[in-house]
């Protein structure tokens, strides 16, 4: 049975951050809608395969990497919870992890 899936403000801030860059320097939204189709898929595919996310240092976050983003998360009850979606090539220690 696949989970409902939540969004966390700091994902919605963060994925609509990366969306409207690459609208911006590709000059459309070509490679956003793309990407934004393979993070649903990889989202309802998490929803009914739970354990396929990494295990983070922080308990109970799992991460899913779409293209060159990670996407944490964290099963709650009867719902994933999307935390963050972050580019893979940002220096981790700018990246601040807040709990939800």
């Amino acid at each position: 049975m696949a989970l409902e899936i939540s969004y966390a403000p700091q994902y919605l801030e963060s994925l609509e951050s990366i969306l409207m860059f690459f609208d911006e320097r590709n000059g459309d939204d070509k490679f956003s809608r793309k990407l934004l189709k393979m993070i649903r898929k990889q989202m309802k595919l998490a929803a009914s395969m739970l354990e396929i996310g990494r295990l983070t240092d922080f308990p109970g976050v799992r991460i899913l990497f779409v293209e060159r983003f990670g996407i944490e998360y964290q099963i709650r009850d009867w719902v994933i919870l999307i935390i963050d979606i972050y580019s893979c090539q940002t220096n981790p220690e700018q990246r601040m992890f807040r709990k939800q």
